[in-house]
């Protein structure tokens, strides 16, 4: 299915900070610098700190979800109330079930606790997924799916 929005239910605040990176993609799992700018998650099944912060399309400038934040924009990212629903981008090559919990895979993007590389501790599960999602296929590419935050 192909989500305009990354909001989908449930309570959330928005926020905006600049990104310190090129790359970030409405969807992807971020986290504040020393700086106050955002940058992806880089901790595969890390800690997210006391919020989950979450990068979300530029609706205001009118730009879809598939539109690319560049190193120094104004990136529109939201902090989701326990229990919201939001679209966020699986990583490619992952197959979801319905209610299975996911982790941030170090890149900004979310895949299975199960995937966890070994030497890597699980400290996070921000969520599981509301609908199965299966990017196992030779065409697949990063996919929205929507998650339950927990």
């Amino acid at each position: 299915m192909a989500y305009r929005r990354i909001h989908n239910v449930g309570p959330y605040r928005q926020e905006e900070a600049l990104a310190a990176q090129a790359g970030i993609y409405p969807g992807m799992l971020l986290k504040l610098d020393s700086a106050g700018k955002v940058t992806k998650h880089t901790t595969e099944g890390g800690v997210l700190g006391d919020e989950i912060l979450i990068a979300a399309e530029d609706a205001l400038q009118g730009n879809p979800v598939e539109t690319v934040y560049t190193d120094g924009a104004v990136v529109t990212y939201i902090i989701p109330a326990k229990g919201s629903v939001v679209n966020m981008l699986i990583e490619d090559g992952q197959n979801l079930s319905i209610a299975e919990r996911v982790m941030s895979a170090g890149n900004g993007l979310l895949k299975s606790v199960d995937d966890i590389e070994s030497g890597d501790t699980l400290t996070h599960v921000p969520g599981r997924a509301v609908e199965a999602c299966d990017l196992t296929g030779s065409n697949t590419s990063n996919t929205l799916c929507p998650i339950r935050v927990c």
